[in-house]
């Protein structure tokens, strides 16, 4: 993970806001990696700038990862989808991990903030486990819309489809910001 605060951007160079989407997955998937540095460090071998961009990254950008999915994407590949593409499911149920997700980051990243202000967590071994579960739920989350989530928004989605999606990330990033 870059020193650089992880803030998806919708690029005005990119051709495609799935390609948007994609790269958020992959930062997201080294929030991972550096939230299991953390676990395995605890309690004394804490990386304080570490732990700051994670729970940066929990509070912020995974919320607007989310919003983007929810509120652009899927309602837009829900319109596009053919019955034999059985996709309500899938997206139910990734939109209710979103919830569970955020709710869970939101827990997380407190703890992570006050690690990162030198702080010691009241009991590193639950923080470790907390960490731990999510990390690996969400990983399992992005393996989903990585294998069946985007290659269908890239088979469905038509270039009108792709405009108002990024239109739509672009305005969440303004509201945002």
């Amino acid at each position: 993970m870059s020193d650089a605060r992880v803030k998806e951007s919708v690029n005005p160079l990119a051709r495609n806001p799935l390609d948007v989407l994609a790269s958020a997955h992959a930062l997201q998937s080294e929030m991972c990696d550096a939230m299991e540095r953390i676990a395995d460090g605890l309690p004394d071998e804490v990386d304080r700038r570490l732990c700051a961009r994670v729970a940066s990254c929990l509070q912020f950008d995974l919320p607007l990862h989310h919003h983007d999915e929810e509120a652009c994407l899927f309602p837009i590949l829900r319109n596009r989808a053919l019955p034999e593409d059985r996709v309500d499911k899938v997206i139910e149920r990734l939109a209710s991990e979103h919830e569970s997700d955020n709710d869970f980051a939101s827990e997380i990243s407190e703890a992570l903030e006050l690690l990162a202000q030198g702080g010691r967590p009241d009991n590193p071994d639950m923080l470790g486990y907390m960490l731990r579960g999510f990390f690996e739920r969400y990983r399992r989350h992005m393996l989903w819309e990585n294998a069946l989530v985007l290659p269908l928004a890239r088979l469905r989605l038509n270039p009108d489809d792709l405009a108002a999606l990024q239109a739509r990330m672009s305005e969440n990033r303004r509201q945002a910001g």
